[in-house]
């Protein structure tokens, strides 16, 4: 199986510092480090299944932390963009729509890179759902500083991410450098 990385200038980088993921033609794995982020993966997929744009999962292993995705014909928007591949026709506007379902449910993708969104034949559909965050539970200082990679983009009040604001600046800042106009705060 091969490592899942993102490209950052054609460079490639570890994807996310939460698990290790690992693809074929058939499958995508998501080997978790700790408790924390495994449950929360598994809590929004769980909210999140009967959405378009939910992954497919196949397996859920809490013994091992492991999540496998259906992976067929699929394949990840960063690698996309990277190698000038084409994309669905409406792919913006599928990211757009995938954006506003959760904003209207009080959820927001604060993990906002293109190497969280892949194409599933011509669907567009998410991963690392850990990073969609609901606006009324709390998640604390403590939790995450130790993943925190832009110390002015997560905001805090009085030890509480402001899940909205972060959001805010997410977009505004264009932090997963999206192709000009997908992400318009």
């Amino acid at each position: 199986m091969t490592p899942f990385k993102k490209y950052v200038n054609g460079n490639l980088y570890t994807a996310s510092p939460l698990y290790d993921g690992y693809y074929d033609n058939d499958k995508f794995i998501m080997l978790f480090k700790d408790d924390y982020w495994f449950k929360l993966e598994i809590l929004n997929i769980e909210m999140l299944s009967n959405k378009s744009y939910a992954p497919k999962v196949l397996t859920i292993d809490k013994e091992n932390k492991k999540i496998i995705i259906n992976w067929k014909n699929c394949n990840n928007i960063n690698h996309l963009l990277n190698f000038n591949q084409p994309l669905p026709k409406d792919w913006k506007e599928q990211i757009k729509y995938i954006l506003l379902d959760l904003e209207n449910s009080d959820m927001y993708k604060i993990n906002l890179y293109p190497h969280t969104f892949y194409v599933d034949h011509t669907t567009v559909r998410i991963i690392d759902l850990y990073g969609c965050l609901r606006k009324n539970v709390p998640i604390y200082q403590d939790d995450i500083d130790y993943i925190l990679n832009d110390k002015d983009r997560f905001k805090f009040n009085n030890g509480i991410l402001n899940i909205k604001e972060t959001y805010d600046y997410t977009l505004k800042n264009n932090i997963g450098n999206w192709p000009e106009g997908i992400i318009d705060a």
